[in-house]
């Protein structure tokens, strides 16, 4: 009994190092370190960060005006545009122009800004001077895809179509209508342009603004085009899935297919390789004669994903208190995952960006909680530090072995009630050390073996056009849906429901309880109760404790 119990205490020694020295960061965390943040306090960072070599460029939406702000590298804020009259949903990114001259004439460095209300402006980046401005048409929204350059001229996707304007001064040179899009990048090659819309058509305009349509029924376009050998790739959206097809660049004849998952992010190209992503997975594609999926990863991401030439790959996870993804790809067939930490958690869309001062590379990373943070690599400027010591890891591991060193002289000096009591000590304090990280594996094994069955809320064909990328309640009631849209602006469930409660002359009541809002009764029918979901996620946390997003639907159900 003695030889086994010493047996015990001796290899208890190794215990406690063990379990302190676990690693909790990636590669990533361990050659970066946080250099500066920015709090925007109200809005949402709707686009990846854009660098035009002197300045950070950050574009703000949502909850307050909108705006373009820039930064130095030191984090102090240089200028600031802003746009009131914008809808607060903008999600075209920025786009940044080297100077030129062409028969238009000439122009200087600038950075290109579309808005929701239509406007178009030009802003020199040093200083947020505006260059000139031109409005473009709206229908219900303006510009919220991407812009794209074609020598001297930029191409523009509007509401209902797609215009070409001169560099040097915004002037239209044609437009032409096409089908109504959201988010509906522009991709341009030696035939001219290429756009999707909300009704799966994907259309070809040549450089004369003649535009041919071609129906690829597959789902919803929000991206530009990517060309690869293998065809046109595009990643559409359908109700409850996606598919990544491949069509010939002639006449638009689907020549392959790829199943996916629900709500696909913007998909990214290196070469012959592309990245997807959705509510379900991460995946690379090898696109030579024929697109391959080289491998996937289980990840939810539905906005931007930055992918640089490092090989690193970044996404958001554009769920509540997410983390952000860290992918690399070794060039063959292999994509690998880790979680990061930056200090950002919860829903986000925009890709980060990575940049250089010429010493050191940055990257900046921004969410819907208006905040961004920026990381400085430390290889590259040298400040490595030669050990990663930790006084207050060093001190409890010094703490516990006095501890064991105790319990075991008290054993062995026939005090055994003293012996069980620093022992009991000892095994509590290794408990509460390793719970965090046994809550964290079986909380990984649960959702492997019991994934999240909802599936995310859709966009109603039947919904006014208007209500496109705003915040939806909808309301079941006597197997009737009862819907309401074009909010903007609520950051929780309890201000939006208020809202569209008001709009639909429903009577809403409930009360403040300790653990948050309790809703008792909406247009009258109380039953056992009401639960909510969003996005399709169902409502796990009290209404006003439960975020609301730009574009968030948001679901009542009586129980």
């Amino acid at each position: 009994m003695f030889r086994r119990l010493m047996a015990l205490l001796f290899a208890s020694l190794f215990v406690v190092p063990v379990i302190l020295a676990q690693a909790s960061s990636t590669p990533w965390d361990e050659t970066h370190s946080f250099s500066w943040e920015y709090d925007f306090e109200t809005g949402y960072i709707s686009t990846s960060p854009l660098f035009t070599g002197e300045q950070l460029l950050v574009r703000t939406s949502g909850h307050a005006e909108p705006s373009v702000t820039a930064f130095d590298l030191s984090g102090t804020k240089i200028w600031g545009h802003t746009n009131p009259a914008s809808t607060n949903n903008d999600m075209s990114p920025l786009l940044h122009v080297e100077a030129g001259q062409g028969e238009c004439g000439s122009w200087p460095e600038m950075v290109l800004v579309g808005w929701t209300n239509g406007l178009v402006e030009a802003l020199n980046p040093s200083d947020g001077e505006l260059l000139w401005s031109t409005q473009s048409e709206v229908a219900g929204w303006g510009v919220t895809g991407q812009f794209a350059l074609d020598e001297e001229f930029v191409m523009i996707p509007t509401r209902k179509g797609i215009g070409q304007y001169c560099l040097a001064d915004g002037q239209q040179q044609w437009w032409t209508e096409t089908g109504l899009g959201w988010r509906n990048g522009v991709a341009v090659d030696e035939t001219g342009y290429f756009i999707g819309d909300e009704a799966g058509q994907l259309w070809h305009i040549n450089r004369t603004g003649n535009a041919t349509s071609y129906a690829l029924q597959l789902g919803k376009i929000r991206h530009a085009p990517l060309f690869t050998d293998a065809g046109i790739l595009i990643h559409a959206q359908s109700d409850t899935s996606s598919t990544i097809g491949i069509f010939n660049p002639t006449d638009a004849t689907l020549t392959q297919q790829i199943p996916a998952g629900p709500s696909p992010a913007t998909p990214v190209q290196q070469d012959e390789y592309i990245v997807t992503g959705d509510s379900s997975n991460m995946r690379i594609l090898h696109c030579t004669n024929a697109c391959v999926v080289l491998d996937e990863i289980p990840f939810h991401t539905n906005g931007e994903i930055g992918w640089f030439d490092n090989g690193q790959i970044f996404a958001p996870s554009n769920l509540p208190d997410s983390n952000w993804g860290f992918f690399t790809f070794d060039g063959q067939d292999n994509l690998t995952y880790s979680p990061i930490e930056v200090g950002l958690h919860g829903y986000g869309t925009a890709a980060p960006i990575q940049f250089s001062d010429g010493v050191a590379t940055f990257t900046a990373f921004g969410n819907d909680q208006g905040i961004l943070r920026v990381y400085s690599d430390l290889e590259e400027s040298g400040t490595v530090p030669a050990t990663n010591f930790d006084w207050g890891e060093q001190m409890l591991i010094f703490g516990m072995f006095v501890l064991l060193g105790s319990s075991s002289a008290l054993l062995l000096s026939g005090k055994r009630e003293w012996f069980l009591r620093t022992s009991s000590l000892f095994v509590l304090v290794i408990v509460v050390l390793i719970l965090p990280d046994l809550s964290s594996q079986w909380s990984k094994v649960f959702d492997e073996q019991f994934p999240e069955q909802a599936s995310p809320e859709e966009w109603n064909e039947q919904w006014p056009d208007a209500w496109l990328g705003t915040q939806i309640v909808i309301f079941e009631m006597d197997g009737e849906e009862h819907s309401f849209g074009g909010f903007v602006g609520h950051t929780d469930v309890l201000s939006l429901t208020q809202v569209a409660c008001k709009e639909l002359d429903f009577e809403f009541s409930g009360e403040s309880t300790e653990l948050g809002w309790y809703v008792e009764s909406i247009n009258g029918i109380e039953g056992k109760g009401w639960e909510f979901s969003v996005d399709g996620a169902k409502g796990i946390i009290s209404v006003d404790q439960s975020a609301a997003y730009s574009t968030s639907i948001v679901r009542w159900t009586p129980v």
